[in-house]
């Protein structure tokens, strides 16, 4: 085992527990063995995500964890891997191109300054770090992979142009900006003085996150529908979370956007009640 990984199991469990994340009202509406499933892979997210956002490692050292990640998703049979992360891998026949994809998400969040030059740019940067994790999830939740593949992407954009309004504040002071620059100089700001007169690109912005929501939704395979009931939730729960800033003239750089428990119950409803 890499020194620079979890020894033996990752303790899902503990990682759960530690969490606040958006997604977990979606994870009870799983049988208890995919709900299993979509913890461990969840754990999994969780530290890759603290090695770009939280660790509190040297930059070098945890680029040198990012290195032996991939080394260890390369090898054959996954050795290296913690154990119930590499058994889930094989027993749910999972893309593991899509985790190394995943990984190079994450690199791009390591880097001393993060810019994205393009809508390009920013789509593949959304495709690494979110529609990688949908279309992992897809055979977790018992969804054809191949079929609702559209439909993970499409939702892991909506979900990560969310994100992005969401943690601008945060953003910015770590030297990150993801709106993409082309854009923002075409709409005669400057990303070094944001948000002076972004007012009406946020706008934009946000709506266009809206729409991705919404394509997200028609994109739904009916075939799939029971299965991508936790994907619903999440995508309720996230609109939701859109909307809240909306209605708050996306005060983004001032403040970091969260939902009441009694409005992720709301959300929550919505989404199951909601007719397929």
């Amino acid at each position: 085992m890499n020194p620079l990984l979890p020894p033996g199991q990752l303790n899902a469990a503990a990682i759960l527990r530690a969490s606040k994340s958006n997604f977990l009202p979606a994870f009870r509406l799983l049988p208890a063995e995919r709900r299993h499933d979509l913890e461990i892979f969840y754990a999994f997210c969780r530290l890759i995500d603290d090695l770009a956002d939280r660790g509190s490692a040297p930059p070098g050292l945890r680029r040198q964890a990012l290195a032996a990640w991939r080394t260890a998703f390369l090898a054959a049979d996954f050795a290296g891997l913690p154990g119930n992360l590499a058994s889930l891998i094989r027993r749910r026949n999972l893309d593991r191109q899509l985790f190394l994809e995943l990984l190079d998400g994450t690199a791009t969040d390591l880097a001393p300054r993060v810019r994205m030059g393009t809508r390009s740019d920013l789509d593949l940067y959304c495709h690494r770090v979110a529609g990688t994790v949908g279309q992992i999830c897809l055979p977790i939740f018992g969804a054809d992979p191949r079929r609702a593949k559209e439909y993970a992407e499409t939702l892991g954009r909506a979900l990560q142009y969310t994100n992005i309004l969401r943690d601008t504040a945060s953003d910015l002071q770590r030297q990150r900006f993801y709106y993409p620059l082309d854009e923002v100089t075409a709409a005669g700001l400057e990303p070094e003085l944001f948000p002076s007169g972004a007012e009406r690109y946020l706008a934009t912005f946000a709506a266009e996150a809206g729409q991705l929501f919404e394509q997200a939704a028609r994109l739904e395979p009916p075939a799939d529908a029971r299965a991508l009931r936790p994907a619903r939730i999440m995508a309720a729960i996230y609109r939701a979370l859109l909307q809240k800033m909306q209605r708050d003239h996306l005060r983004v750089t001032e403040k970091r956007y969260r939902l009441s428990g009694l409005e992720k119950l709301f959300a929550v409803g919505r989404a199951l009640l909601a007719p397929q």
